[in-house]
């Protein structure tokens, strides 16, 4: 009775003091992962906001750059030689042209003759940069009655109006009339994520400003199409993210605005996400919470607003509950362990000593 006695007293200071252990290593090892998790977010929520801003710095610099205006100028007079402009431009660089869909950005001019051919191979290659180097995807030019006499791509919109044609209810339309009402040097319009039936129904972006000359005379619009394959090249950044950790942007409709890491299909305006943490990043609140993802799962969500020219997104960043406690659970299971290891050792040390002093 003694021996049990003595047994008991050694092995429950043993466990104490490894549950005592245990519990401060894994409060701090899961402090460790809530600030590592909140610093991604962060990091994640600066480069988001450099290439926005980046976009709007561009589009300003580049609607008072001399050779944009030029290069407007030129078309507009261009377009005002041809006859039946829409029809003539779309056959010969939609309907006649040797490249596919997707691919039309290569024509560099059609050789019909016209002026607008001329215009068109003196500035295409200088304006399809900016797709090739600054990850827009199209790029376009109004004249002031609202004609889109230049776009990159050459898509269904090409040499439209977008004030009185088919069009002129997309984001497009809108981006076009809203820097045509502002003109002013620094205005830049934006359009949030939603599909554009010219790009296939695809979800686009758009940015937009008044083009004016040195007397502040209106000369017409530029405009760039982005699509989600910036966006979702900063979130999908996956150093750090541990097996099941993402990050991913949420429009006020809940629709994310950015594609998941673990699908192959987009998920831009695809997949909802009404969660609590999304709710409360698009209401302007910080923070990190153990909550349920748009998946059902446990998980670690760090948030933050993202406001941009008066559209707000919430910039989520998580990891799975279950991997972030993964290492204290072996913590846990090594700790108690060694305390059973050490308190039986210490136990049958002094067993030895208690009967030896017995005797």
């Amino acid at each position: 009775m003694r021996a049990a006695i003595v047994l008991v007293l050694i092995l429950l200071p043993s466990l104490a003091t490894g549950l005592v252990v245990y519990q401060q290593a894994a409060d701090a090892l899961v402090a460790a992962e809530r600030d590592k998790l909140s610093a991604l977010m962060e990091v994640r929520r600066v480069a988001l906001e450099e290439l926005l801003d980046s976009l709007r710095e561009e589009i300003r610099f580049w609607a008072r750059n001399r050779i944009m205006r030029e290069a407007l100028v030129a078309f507009s007079r261009a377009w005002e030689e041809l006859p039946e402009p829409e029809a003539t431009l779309q056959r010969l660089y939609i309907h006649e042209s040797p490249y596919p869909v997707g691919e039309r950005d290569n024509l560099e001019f059609a050789a019909d003759g016209s002026l607008y051919g001329e215009v068109h191979r003196r500035y295409h290659y200088w304006l399809r940069s900016f797709l090739l180097h600054r990850g827009v995807y199209d790029v376009f030019l109004f004249d002031p009655a609202g004609n889109l006499v230049y776009t990159s791509t050459k898509e269904l919109d090409y040499a439209t109006n977008l004030v009185t044609g088919p069009f002129r209810e997309t984001d497009l339309g809108r981006a076009f009339r809203s820097a045509r009402e502002n003109l002013y040097p620094s205005y830049v319009a934006f359009f949030d994520f939603a599909r554009y039936a010219p790009s296939h129904f695809a979800p686009a972006l758009f940015l937009s400003a008044p083009v004016l000359d040195d007397a502040g005379e209106f000369l017409g619009v530029l405009a760039f199409q982005g699509s989600g394959a910036n966006t979702s090249r900063i979130l999908q950044v996956t150093p750090g993210m541990g097996e099941t950790g993402e990050s991913y942007l949420v429009g006020e409709d809940l629709l994310m605005r950015s594609d998941s890491r673990f699908s192959e299909e987009s998920t831009i305006l695809e997949t909802t996400v009404d969660t609590v943490t999304a709710r409360r990043a698009l209401a302007g609140e910080t923070g990190l919470e153990v909550t349920e993802d748009y998946r059902g799962i446990r998980v670690y969500s760090a948030y933050a607003p993202v406001r941009f020219e008066g559209t707000s997104w919430a910039l989520l960043a998580e990891i799975d509950e279950a991997e972030v406690l993964r290492p204290v659970e072996r913590l846990r299971n090594t700790a108690l362990v060694a305390a059973l290891a050490l308190g039986l050792a210490a136990g049958g040390v002094g067993l030895v000593v208690l009967r030896r002093g017995g005797a």
